[in-house]
């Protein structure tokens, strides 16, 4: 790309390129003498020279400490994403503990403040898997696995399960004696086979025997930021101990301050950077810092500098120039965003092309749906898929639906246009007609539709949460009854108990009298039992053959596929059993007609292996990490029933039994049980 006939050019070609550190340097330190404002709560519209600002880092606060509450609360721990705290915590090496030194519960005296890797923000109490969750496992196996662990599923519990495992406070795994990775008992090579990178390299000031080994902390951060977890890093880095020694974990604050469009600490940070390492990422930065600044002309020679050297990044380039007033901001494709082309694309003001949803980071996503001025079709659609993932608060997918102006026509006629369109805007209006509808069965019937729909799209748990207010406003009764099977599995998929029991209680009511209401008690009693909504008096086996007979009844005329049944029949009996109840042998025999064999994907039978060992021997750390692993990023809702047997039987084992549960209900409305 060349360099824009507004911007002064750098002459010398190659000898630019040759003195290019030093003079870069040379800039940065001028800088920092002469201007800039970084830190200073910079205003970024209108662009004008700002009141000269020496660029000096402020010295550092010392780190704060929180005060020490051991006790754990009384309240239960949550399925839900736990919030990591904002304090310092902190954490003493637990490496190599002294007879005696450990008691039994979450001590955080036990943890050495230098050792990074056992540093976090979840304590045990807090949600944490505990100090010694590592206990027993190989670091090289943890390694291996770590990158390689599925960051962006859209099952919630899966997310949800490895952000307490990165944000865990607990005793890193001990390091491998010579020679057993290859004599052990697991072959952890073949596990993950040449899954390293940038990641797990030692950094500048790292003692000798550390730089053998990659750093946990920088696995964690990067898993946390492929999840979209902007939130989360910026916790860790606060307690990680010497980050601004570490280039990894600089970056990943930097980047986590440009998603906040954060400019007043992130320019100080890279002015600091600048002057001990010129890559590419921290000039680009400094470059923008100046910009923000008013600063154009050194802005303008760092990027004739960049060019000489043949980098390319058209959008890094076209918002340099916006910025400076050179021209009107415009991008044509943003495929591959950065976090910091969202800062410069805020700064600046300029609207975001169609092609930046492309991308399925969480991160970008949610940035896109949280963006103004966007196309609403757009920020739906990110906000559906960031929603999903469980990068985005339900409530903003909602706002959003409520925010898009219909015309009449469409609005008296949401159903017909749902159903032919099938389109985010088409969501959005089956929504804001089942808010303002008064009738209870109209409204009711409005939000069938949206659930069958999103069970066809595999959005059900999605819509079920968009629609849970809503639908905790129905009072159950026998008038709404033929509502029941769709309420149910909404709230059951939402993990609203109570509510459905309530439901199920009318149902079964009503199943005495009406022949309707017996068939939607044999179809949800199964789906229920998996869920704890059924107690042990009221379940029996042979409730499943009245399943399976609702299961071939035809509906409107369409014909029952029976294969669809045997698969269906299939993985219920293996979720019931992995939970604990026995299905009778009979019924597994009524699916041994057909072919014997059919084909589907597994994982290599060293996982499974690996998962019941690490099961068996109650290491929880290790049992997370494989069985997330073996779930891979389809997840529960398309894996294979002895797949997901296997790690729902492994999770309890290690005393995880409410986030099996949550994987089987996941699995079992996915696939219409």
């Amino acid at each position: 790309m060349t360099a824009s006939p507004n911007r002064p050019n750098f002459p010398g070609g190659a000898k630019a390129t040759a003195i290019f550190p030093a003079l870069f340097l040379a800039l940065a330190v001028s800088a920092s003498l002469a201007g800039g404002a970084y830190g200073q709560g910079v205003t970024t519209q209108p662009l004008r020279p700002l009141a000269p600002q020496p660029l000096a880092p402020r010295p550092l606060a010392p780190q704060q400490t929180a005060p020490r509450n051991l006790a754990p609360p009384a309240a239960p721990k949550s399925l839900a994403p736990t919030t990591a705290p904002e304090s310092a915590t902190d954490a003493k090496d637990a490496a190599n503990p002294k007879p005696g030194l450990l008691p039994v519960k979450f001590d955080v005296e036990a943890l050495d403040a230098t050792d990074r890797d056992s540093i976090g923000t979840l304590s045990d109490a807090q949600g944490g898997f505990g100090l010694d969750m590592w206990a027993g496992t190989r670091r090289s196996l943890v390694e291996k696995l770590l990158p390689t662990v599925p960051a962006q599923s859209s099952s919630r519990i899966m997310r949800a399960l490895l952000r307490r495992l990165l944000l865990s406070i607990a005793k890193a795994p001990l390091a491998d004696a010579p020679g057993q990775e290859s004599t052990g008992q697991v072959a952890t090579g073949q596990l993950a086979a040449g899954q390293t990178g940038d990641a797990g390299k030692s950094t500048p000031g790292n003692a000798p025997e550390k730089r053998r080994q990659k750093s946990l902390i920088h696995l964690r951060i990067e898993r946390l930021s492929a999840m979209g977890d902007i939130g989360a890093v910026d916790a860790l880095l606060k307690v990680a101990p010497d980050r601004e020694n570490d280039q990894i974990l600089l970056r990943s604050e930097a980047d986590v301050l440009f998603y906040g469009n954060d400019y007043a600490r992130v320019c100080p940070l890279v002015a600091r950077q600048i002057r001990q390492v010129a890559t590419v990422y921290w000039r680009k930065a400094f470059i923008f810092c100046q910009a923000l600044a008013g600063e154009h002309d050194r802005a303008s020679l760092g990027v004739t500098l960049l060019q000489e050297q043949g980098e390319e990044d058209p959008v890094f380039y076209n918002l340099i120039d916006a910025l400076a007033g050179l021209e009107e901001p415009k991008i044509e494709s943003m495929g591959n965003p950065r976090p910091l082309h969202f800062a410069m694309a805020h700064a600046a003001k300029a609207k975001l092309p169609g092609d930046v949803i492309s991308s399925n980071h969480p991160a970008v996503l949610k940035t896109v749906a949280r963006t103004p001025g966007l196309h609403p079709e757009l920020r739906i659609d990110a906000a559906e898929r960031a929603e999903a993932m469980g990068a985005l608060e339900t409530r903003i997918l909602r706002d959003l639906y409520t925010s898009v102006t219909f015309s009449q026509e469409v609005l008296e006629n949401p159903l017909t246009t749902a159903e032919s369109e099938r389109s985010p805007l088409s969501r959005a209006l089956l929504y804001r007609k089942a808010l303002v509808e008064s009738v209870p069965t109209a409204k009711a019937g409005i939000i069938s539709q949206a659930l069958s729909l999103a069970r066809d799209g595999g959005r059900f748990q999605s819509t079920s949460r968009v629609y849970i207010d809503i639908l905790r406003e129905f009072r159950p009764s026998r008038d709404l009854v033929w509502f029941a099977a769709d309420v149910v599995r909404a709230l059951l998929a939402t993990g609203d108990l109570e509510t459905a029991t309530s439901w199920l209680d009318v149902v079964r009511t009503s199943a005495v009298f009406d022949e309707k209401s017996a068939k939607l008690r044999d179809e949800l009693f199964p789906l229920a039992r998996l869920a704890g909504a059924v107690s042990d008096d009221d379940w029996a086996p042979g409730v499943l053959g009245a399943w399976q007979n609702s299961q071939r009844r035809s509906e409107n005329g369409k014909v029952v596929n029976e294969d669809q049944v045997k698969i269906r029949s299939a993985l219920l009996f293996n979720l019931l059993e992995a939970l604990g109840d026995e299905v009778p042998d009979r019924r597994w025999e009524s699916l041994l007609a057909g072919p014997p064999q059919r084909t589907t994907v597994v994982p290599r039978p060293v996982f499974w292996r690996t998962l019941r060992n690490a099961a068996q021997r109650s290491r929880v750390g290790e049992t997370v990490l494989l069985a997330l692993t073996t779930l891979g990023l389809a997840g529960p809702t398309q894996a294979d029933p002895t797949v997901l047997r296997t790690v729902i039987e492994s999770l309890r084992a290690v005393g995880l039994g409410e986030e099996a549960r949550a994987l089987a209900i996941e699995a079992a409305v996915a696939a219409g049980i």
